[in-house]
């Protein structure tokens, strides 16, 4: 049987990737730091996993097992020699904790004179693969030249939704029909190779990337950041109201008409992609996020690339229409969160400077920019007060 190791035992780890690892016939060694996901693992050593869109049907991930990377990374070690694909869900934060450990395993791989292996970092970042072959360099425990001499290193996207859950008198993890596994295709030892059923094997990943980040992830912060000015306190209610699910609907297909005239998409595939990865899943039953959460770090959310401003440049750039991701950024202005370090300081900053500053001085926008009077109109016309 083919093995794979997988850092991270975490919901994403066990719901998503090792679901598609099992699929792709893989025994599943899973290493993590958390002890007791390590026992949850090898307590039975398969767990459960309920088909949100099938009943909650059960489907049993089996030919599992589990590895401290504290206890036993020994154990770890000899899995990294083994495996013939390594994946990770350790949140990217956590990259460079766990590039110690698989280098020393790598570098011993290569040492026994063992075939490359295939290690992707299956993280919510942007090239996270390049982020993790960056911190092995940089442990000093191997070289680039004996990185590429041992390891394929393809960089992916991802994208799942998964929630624990209980049914059948079991507990396992929720999981729904709608996911994303795009792995860069020139990455890989043969092109035509498919080392995970499931996944999308694609040319230029960074569209797809964007993809997600000005699809999804616009419409989730936009979900939240318009929720909170019509007095929502929670995305999920917010997007059973038929006036902001057309607005949010309306900034993502301007965001989607930006990627259909840069990248070639079909117009009806990313409405599709729309609906079905967004609309869809975001109100899957049980699901509730917070606005509070969703529209954390709004400072970094208004940033020229990232998912307002970003699509909405592009759009400026076409001479396509950008109103209601302009609005939604008009919104993120007036995030107020008293917890939240970056919505303090955008309120503060208000107070000091004014909202004319404000928008410069957060999304780039200058005031020559037709784009200016556009956010300056949509905040002043807010039914919210300072």
């Amino acid at each position: 049987m083919k093995k794979a190791l997988h850092f991270g035992a975490g919901k994403i780890g066990r719901g998503f990737i090792a679901d598609l690892l099992h699929d792709s016939g893989y025994e599943i060694v899973f290493a993590d730091v958390v002890e007791p996901l390590v026992e949850l693992v090898n307590e039975h050593h398969c767990y459960s996993l309920f088909r949100i869109d099938h009943d909650y049907d059960e489907k049993v991930i089996d030919h599992v097992c589990a590895y401290s990377s504290v206890r036993e990374p020994e154990k770890v070690m000899a899995a990294i020699g083994e495996a013939e694909v390594i994946t990770t869900s350790v949140l990217a934060t956590n990259l460079p904790k766990i590039a110690p450990i698989l280098a020393k395993g790598l570098k011993q791989r290569l040492a026994e004179g063992k075939d490359k292996v295939i290690v992707m970092a299956c993280e919510n970042a942007m090239m996270g693969t390049d982020i993790l072959k960056k911190a092995m360099c940089e442990t000093s425990l191997i070289t680039a030249d004996e990185l590429d001499a041992i390891g394929y290193y393809p960089n992916t996207a991802v994208d799942r939704v998964v929630f624990d859950g209980e049914h059948h008198g079991k507990k396992g993890i929720e999981i729904g029909d709608a996911y994303e596994l795009a792995i860069e295709k020139g990455k890989l030892p043969d092109p035509d190779d498919v080392p995970i059923q499931g996944a999308e094997y694609v040319d230029n990943l960074n569209m797809y990337l964007q993809r997600k980040i000005y699809i999804i992830n616009c419409g989730h912060a936009l979900s939240g950041y318009f929720g909170q000015v019509r007095g929502y306190t929670i995305v999920q209610e917010a997007l059973q109201d038929p006036v902001l699910v057309r607005d949010v609907k309306a900034a993502i297909l301007e965001s989607a008409a930006a990627l259909e005239q840069i990248y070639g998409f079909a117009h009806e595939d990313l409405v599709s992609y729309m609906d079905t990865m967004f609309f869809k899943r975001m109100t899957t039953p049980g699901l509730h996020d917070t606005i509070a959460r969703v529209c954390r770090e709004p400072i970094r959310k208004l940033s020229p690339n990232d998912r307002i401003m970003g699509p909405a440049n592009q759009c400026e750039m076409l001479g396509l229409p950008n109103d209601w991701l302009l609005k939604g950024a008009a919104c993120a202005l007036h995030f107020r969160n008293p917890e939240d370090r970056q919505a303090e300081e955008i309120r503060q900053f208000i107070a000091d400077e004014g909202i004319e500053h404000a928008i410069v001085h957060y999304t780039g926008v200058k005031r020559d920019n037709p784009m200016y009077q556009k956010i300056l109109t949509a905040y002043r016309e807010l039914p919210v007060k300072e």
